[in-house]
């Protein structure tokens, strides 16, 4: 497997996980802007099998565990917005793994290290948005009791996709309310 500096698919590896299950999550170089990177699960060597995680992959698996067992699923939404706070990957998954077992879709351990830099990279990208979209943001978080940090603003944007769902809101619509699309539009 590649290294920290090596290529993966033409692009340079800036950071790399070893997930549990075999899984590695890659953060490659990409080109919005100077410190823009892209996230990759990589789920084969052989053959190479990988993906970009996008929100509505979580965004669903989210709604699939609220289905399951609504207080197990707080509890992963909870460790979401812990880690979205920088709070330690690894401490959020020692205190939320035993509260979360059992529940169906992705593991604990990779929707908080492929959410740490999907977020990272929102916040990277932004480049602000309209004051009365920021206070329906703000309201649709405040009922999960959650408050975005100055410094986070653009990833507030899919934490509140998150509290939606958590809301009561269908996935579809939470993520059509919110403008975001599973696989980003081409450009022309």
């Amino acid at each position: 497997m590649s290294e920290i500096g090596d290529r993966w698919r033409g692009k340079v590896i800036f950071d790399r996980v070893n997930l549990s299950n075999g899984w590695v999550l890659l953060k490659t170089e990409n080109h919005k802007s100077t410190r823009d990177f892209k996230v990759r699960t990589v789920k084969s060597l052989s053959p190479r099998r990988s993906y970009t995680p996008r929100h509505a992959h979580f965004a669903i698996d989210f709604y699939g565990k609220l289905c399951s067992d609504r207080r197990k699923a707080l509890n992963v939404l909870r460790a979401i917005i812990e880690v979205w706070r920088n709070n330690n990957v690894e401490q959020s998954l020692i205190k939320y793994s035993g509260l979360t077992q059992g529940l169906p879709g992705y593991a604990l351990e990779y929707i908080l290290y492929a959410l740490n830099w999907i977020l990272e990279q929102e916040d990277i990208n932004f480049a602000g948005r309209p004051s009365a979209k920021q206070q329906e943001l703000d309201a649709i978080c405040a009922k999960q009791d959650v408050v975005a940090p100055a410094a986070r603003r653009g990833s507030q944007l899919a934490i509140s996709v998150f509290c939606d769902i958590a809301n009561g809101t269908h996935p579809v619509e939470a993520l059509l309310k919110a403008n975001l699309d599973v696989q980003p539009r081409r450009r022309r």
